[in-house]
């Protein structure tokens, strides 16, 4: 006698085999977030979830979903996963670093101000949706022209104002015709102040006002603070960034 067919078919079908966040995180996330490589923040490291999510719920599932530039972090976590079972994955990891409540409370309270730029919520050291002067004291250029872009005559800027500071700085370095030796030159000093930064494994190359940054650095962090370190430079009109942590290949 033949049996039916309706329990083998509820045991095949998509709904009955999704497996759940922790077999997910097992199965495609386990490798780096475990032990902690790669630049992954490790699971069950409360201290340094609590520090990430500093920058609201909305940061981490965006950075999982699209990938973090210059690091081993791909779109999607490099898994075939959709959005939402990546943001569930999320959700598992950081319950299992299991932050403080009011660590919790904070990354909502950032979420509701709407903020996206990542760079600014680099510089918005304390987390008030506004940069102050001090928290743009790394950037010298901007700091000083900071009420020419406080529109609100806040004293600070909102992300909008300095979204409007970014494109008019930008606009107006590229305005500039510098020839590309001059440009090298001038980025390669200003990278030569970034600590950290080895030519022997980063290179500079410019061509008709391009610079593009390549190589190995020991840690994501670098590759932003190179970044920062040449963008008021005069003459460049663009900015490609290749530079690659060391922690995207393995190395301590």
């Amino acid at each position: 006698m033949m049996r039916p067919l309706l329990p083998v078919l509820m045991l095949l079908s998509p709904l009955a085999l999704a497996a759940t966040p922790a077999q997910q995180y097992s199965s495609s996330c386990a490798s780096c977030h475990l032990p902690g490589i790669h630049g992954a923040p490790r699971v069950g490291d409360t201290a340094e979830w609590e520090r990430r999510l500093r920058g609201g719920f909305r940061l981490l599932y965006r950075n999982t979903i699209e990938g973090i530039p210059n690091t081993a972090m791909l779109p999607l976590g490099g898994a075939s996963l959709s959005e939402t079972e990546v943001r569930a994955v999320v959700d598992y990891m950081i319950a299992a670093s299991a932050p403080s409540a009011a660590a919790l409370k904070e990354a909502a309270r950032y979420d509701r101000l709407g903020i996206s730029n990542r760079d600014f919520i680099r510089f918005d050291i304390n987390h008030d949706g506004r940069l102050s002067r001090g928290e743009l004291a790394g950037d010298p250029a901007l700091s000083r022209d900071l009420a020419r872009f406080d529109t609100d005559r806040s004293g600070n800027l909102d992300e909008r104002e300095y979204l409007q500071a970014e494109a008019v700085l930008e606009k107006e370095r590229a305005a500039v015709r510098v020839e590309d030796a001059v440009i090298d030159a001038a980025v390669r000093k200003a990278l030569a102040g970034v600590r950290g930064i080895d030519f022997q494994y980063a290179g500079v190359e410019v061509r008709d006002g391009t610079v593009v940054l390549k190589g190995i650095v020991s840690h994501a962090l670098l590759a932003l603070q190179a970044g920062d370190a040449i963008k008021r430079i005069s003459g460049i009109r663009r900015i490609d960034n290749r530079l690659v942590s060391g922690d995207q290949i393995g190395w301590d």
